[in-house]
């Protein structure tokens, strides 16, 4: 062999071709040609690669995802690995993992990374921080496009709106990102426009029969017929804005403009402006004629301002003003102009407490509070869940063309064992979820197809000891009973068994008692 040595091109061209390093060793164990790069530490010795070959002329060998192919030469052996191209795939991908945060935030949306099988092992939220609660999903779309090694751009699985872009960076995994954030903005801005043209809601849109919804919605009647502000209390997501509108709807105003102002987020020194406007050359970069404010756009209607609580401390005097002078003075100007508004408020947090806190003045609260409306969080009209869950399915098949009729038990009681801490809201949003990603010929909702978080609390049936079994099965049967006695009126069933109709309807929900048995 040694009267045959290869040359130094030779030991390159096999070691660029391996995609690692080329060791050649002589009949007596001395290596006589190398090229490619080998850690000494990892370097085997003639005896070691001769055990491993044993009878054969050729063997290969995995480990940490190198491969080794060792072959006899005569009396010689010749050693290739694919060391190198290992070490740079897998320093690209730390590349990629070490940039996803980036190409969110500067993509304005989520980004992941996703394996041969479309699964993310990675994912970052738009604002660049980790998102763990993505790992693990399976997107058909991603798994698609690793398929056929080819990227796509389409609409986003996950924001409906938003655009996405899937990309095979190597037939192990790919990447994907959207524009969710931008796609939010645009919709919101949209949303605002849509609020200075009409109010699109009606009395007939609030969904449910509880007493707690029955009764804030007969009060929205009540306070349609008077002129007075209207203040608005509940969670966030309970559907404060839907009252709003349907009282404005439902009132003498209903063809005059219904204006709606988000205090939240609205930058604190933008506030003044635009609900009272401003005049010519106000502050610098004020148009030439000035603007028309909010109040002033919702003359002879209404003035919905949702989050009052965020107004600004200095303003609530001038908006007081405005409420019991029926006059406004825009910014950069003395002339007083009088509107005819009437004013419904909303928020999420006390009122009472901001005042405590020296944060909200008590004659504005007073002012505003003539009459108040409270939502209740759905958590304390679980009875409603069915209604609103069939409500939303109708409205997403029609939107997403899938005919999609049913819900199974299993969901249903999975809807109705969840607490809801964001109301209406993400009960909707969990349902839009369901239908982006249920099959196009499925037609029924199983717990699968819902959000991890709705069905996280899982069955636990499997997990309790006899004691609790035989509990758990006393309960049944007694709420069973109950439920037949009452003929299924479940407010007289509740009062029998001396619980509210909130508990009622979780024992309902945990034992499938929902259909008559």
């Amino acid at each position: 062999m040694a009267d045959r040595q290869p040359t130094r091109e030779t030991m390159d061209k096999l070691a660029e071709l391996a995609g690692g390093a080329a060791l050649l060793y002589a009949g007596d164990g001395t290596p006589i040609a190398r090229a490619g790069v080998y850690p000494a530490d990892r370097e085997p010795s003639l005896e070691e690669l001769r055990s491993l070959l044993g009878e054969d002329d050729i063997r290969a060998v995995a480990g940490d995802g190198v491969i080794t192919v060792i072959l006899r030469l005569g009396a010689g052996i010749l050693v290739l690995d694919n060391r190198r191209q290992v070490e740079n795939h897998l320093q690209f991908r730390r590349i990629i993992e070490e940039s996803l945060p980036y190409i969110a935030q500067v993509a304005g949306g989520d980004a992941v990374l996703f394996d041969e099988r479309g699964i993310r092992v990675r994912a970052a939220h738009p604002d660049g921080s980790p998102n763990p609660g993505a790992l693990g999903v399976l997107t058909h779309l991603c798994r698609q496009v690793m398929s056929e090694l080819r990227p796509s751009v389409g609409p986003s699985v996950m924001t409906p709106g938003a655009t996405a872009v899937r990309i095979p960076l190597t037939p192990e995994y790919g990447l994907a990102f959207n524009n969710q954030h931008a796609s939010k903005q645009r919709q919101r801005l949209l949303d605002n426009v849509s609020h200075y043209r009409y109010a699109r809601y009606h009395i007939e849109d609030i969904v449910g029969q509880s007493p707690a919804i029955a009764k804030a919605r007969n009060l929205a009647r009540d306070a349609a017929r008077s002129q007075s502000t209207v203040l608005i209390t509940g969670e966030t997501g309970t559907g404060k804005e839907l009252f709003a509108q349907a009282i404005h709807n439902l009132g003498s105003r209903a063809a005059q403009p219904f204006v709606a102002i988000n205090c939240g987020a609205i930058p604190a020194e933008l506030v003044e402006s635009i609900l009272f406007g401003y005049a010519e050359g106000a502050f610098t970069g004020a148009r030439k004629a000035g603007q028309v404010g909010a109040f002033e756009q919702a003359n002879g209607g209404t003035l919905f301002l949702d989050e009052i609580s965020e107004m600004p401390y200095h303003l609530q005097v001038k908006l007081l003003r405005a409420l019991q002078e029926r006059e406004v003075t825009r910014l950069g100007d003395n002339k007083a102009l009088a509107v005819d508004v009437r004013v419904v408020a909303s928020t999420n947090k006390s009122l009472l407490d901001l005042i405590r806190d020296g944060k909200f003045r008590p004659d504005l609260y007073f002012r505003l509070n003539v009459i108040e409306i409270l939502i209740p969080p759905l958590r304390d009209r679980m009875e409603d869940v069915l209604a609103l869950t069939d409500h939303f399915m109708k409205k997403y098949s029609a939107m997403m063309g899938k005919r999609v009729q049913e819900i199974t038990p299993a969901a249903m009681r999975a809807l109705c064992s969840y607490d809801w801490p964001g109301n209406i809201r993400e009960l909707q949003n969990s349902l839009e979820y369901a239908f982006n990603i249920i099959g196009a010929g499925c037609r029924s909702i199983a717990p699968e197809h819902l959000p991890p978080a709705v069905t996280a609390g899982g069955d636990s049936d499997a997990a309790l000891s006899p004691y609790d079994e035989h509990m758990r099965r006393a309960e049944r049967e007694i709420v069973h009973r109950a439920l037949e006695l009452c003929g299924y009126n479940k407010a007289e069933a509740a009062r029998r068994l001396g619980v509210n109709r909130t508990t009622l309807w979780r024992i309902i929900a945990r034992h499938g008692l929902d259909k008559h048995d």
